[in-house]
């Protein structure tokens, strides 16, 4: 929650996404970090916490695309 705070206020976002496999936790982990990162705000706006839509694909599908564009500049050159 306090590392999620400094993010909110450098950043001031609208929507904090958690992804990877912390995010599996689902609600267990939501719940109490919502309330947690609600009771430290004080002037900043409280953003919605969420999981990745991805959840833990993500890291694979980003290394896929990685590996696709080397290809695809490799060929080119």
């Amino acid at each position: 929650a306090d590392g999620l705070l400094i993010a909110v206020t450098l950043l001031d976002p609208r929507t904090l996404i958690i992804g990877g496999g912390l995010a599996e936790a689902g609600e267990t982990l939501f719940t109490p970090l919502r309330a947690a990162v609600a009771e430290r705000v004080t002037f900043q706006a409280l953003p919605e916490i969420v999981p990745a839509a991805l959840g833990d694909t993500a890291g694979c599908l980003g290394a896929g695309l990685l590996a696709w564009d080397l290809l695809a500049t490799e060929v080119s050159a």
